[in-house]
C-alpha cells in the first residue's frame, strides 16, 4: 500500500527505545505527514495529557515500569478518553488479548509480527471504527433528543408484545403516567375496552401488509378515566435488537369536536336556506301574483296609483333579497382543517 498524506497525532507509550525507533520508522513509511508523539511510562503520558489529550490514536506497550497489562489499559483509557488504542506486546496471550478488546482495545499486536503495512492498515481501521462509533452515538443522542423533547407524545413499543419500551414526557404529561408505570404496561392498557378489537385488528392488517409507516385515528384512555381522540403516526424500527415500533399521537378531540360543531352550523345553514327558498319566498310569490292581477282603477287619486305602485316595487325588491340570500346560503360550507 502507498504512503499515505494523512496527517494525525500518534501517541507512542514504549519503555523500550529499539522497539519504538523500529516502530517510529513504519509510521514514517506510511504516515510521512503525521506528527509523533513519544512516552517512555504512563506518568509521563499522563503529563502529556495534561496540555495535549487529543491524538488520532495511541500505540501502547502493555507492559511499563509503573503500569502493566489491565490496569494500564483502563488509567490510558481513563486520560485520554476516547482516542483508539492499539495494544503493542510481546506476549501471545491470546485470554489477555480478548479481555483488553473487550474493555474497548481497538486491535492487539505482536511485536515480532508487525510490519509497516499491518501497523498502517491496524491504525487506518482502528481510527474509521472509532469515527463510526462517535457517528453513531451523535446519531443516537440526535434522535433521543428529538424524541425526550417532542411536543408530541411519543413512545416506542415492542412488535412482540406491545410493551412500552420508552416514552417521552409529552407522553407522561398528556398520559398521566409516571415513565416506571408506563414501562410496566401495554398499548392494551391505554386503549378503552371498546377499543381492543379495533387495536388487535389493525395490528394484524399492517403486519400482513408489512407495511412500515402507519397512520390512523383510535381511541385512548388516559389515567384519568378520560377517553381522548388521538392521530397515530407510527413507524417500524430496530430498537437494541428488538423489532420495535416508534409512535407519535396527536391528541385531535378538541379538532373533532369543533368539527362537530361546524357541522351542526353548516346543518343549521342549509336550513334557512331552504326555508327561505320555500317557507318565505312561496307566499311572497302568492302575494307579488295577485298583485299583478290587480287592476287600479283609471279613476283612483293619483296617491293611491302612488301607493300601488309602491306596494310593488317593495314587493320585487323582498323578492330580490331572499333570491341573494339563497344563493349565498347555499355556497356556505364552513369545514376545519
Amino acid at each position: 500500500m502507498k504512503d499515505t498524506n494523512q496527517s494525525i497525532e500518534i501517541l507512542v507509550i514504549e519503555d523500550n527505545l529499539g522497539d519504538y525507533l523500529l516502530v517510529e520508522d513504519y509510521l514514517f513509511e506510511k504516515f510521512s505527514t503525521s506528527k509523533i508523539r513519544h512516552c517512555k511510562s504512563f506518568s509521563e503520558s499522563a503529563e502529556l495529557a495534561a496540555e495535549h489529550s487529543v491524538f488520532s490514536v495511541i500505540l501502547l506497550d502493555l507492559v511499563l515500569l509503573d503500569f502493566q497489562k489491565e490496569e494500564l489499559v483502563e488509567k490510558v483509557q481513563a486520560i485520554f478518553k476516547d482516542t483508539p488504542i492499539v495494544v503493542l506486546t510481546g506476549y501471545t496471550d491470546l485470554n489477555l488479548a480478548r479481555s483488553l478488546i473487550a474493555e474497548g482495545v481497538s486491535d492487539f499486536l505482536i511485536k515480532d509480527e508487525i510490519n509497516p503495512e499491518l501497523l498502517y492498515r491496524t491504525i487506518v481501521y482502528a481510527i474509521e471504527r472509532e469515527n463510526f462509533i462517535i457517528g453513531l452515538e451523535n446519531s443516537k443522542n440526535t434522535y433521543q433528543n428529538l424524541f425526550n423533547f417532542s411536543p408530541q407524545p411519543m413512545w416506542l413499543y415492542d412488535n412482540d408484545s406491545l410493551a412500552f419500551l420508552d416514552v417521552n414526557e409529552a407522553a407522561i404529561h398528556k398520559y398521566g403516567y409516571s415513565k416506571d408505570e408506563f414501562l410496566k404496561m401495554t398499548l392494551r392498557d391505554i386503549r378503552p375496552k371498546s377499543e381492543i378489537e379495533l387495536l388487535d385488528k389493525s395490528l394484524g392488517d399492517r403486519a400482513d401488509v408489512k407495511k412500515s409507516f402507519y397512520a390512523g385515528i383510535f381511541q385512548h384512555l388516559l389515567k384519568s378515566g378520560e377517553i381522548i381522540n388521538v392521530e397515530i403516526y407510527s413507524r417500524f424500527i430496530d430498537y437494541n435488537s428488538l423489532k420495535a415500533t416508534l409512535v407519535l399521537a396527536n391528541d385531535i378531540t378538541e379538532k373533532l369536536q369543533y368539527i362537530n360543531v361546524i357541522e351542526n352550523q353548516n346543518d343549521k345553514l342549509r336550513k334557512i336556506a331552504w326555508s327561505q327558498s320555500h317557507e318565505t319566498r312561496a307566499p311572497l310569490a302568492r302575494f307579488m301574483g295577485l298583485l299583478s292581477l290587480l287592476q287600479i282603477d283609471t279613476n283612483a287619486s293619483e296617491e293611491t296609483k302612488f301607493l300601488f305602485q309602491q306596494l310593488k316595487v317593495s314587493a320585487n325588491e323582498l323578492d330580490d333579497i331572499i333570491r341573494r340570500m339563497v344563493m349565498e346560503s347555499a355556497t356556505i360550507n364552513l369545514k376545519s382543517d
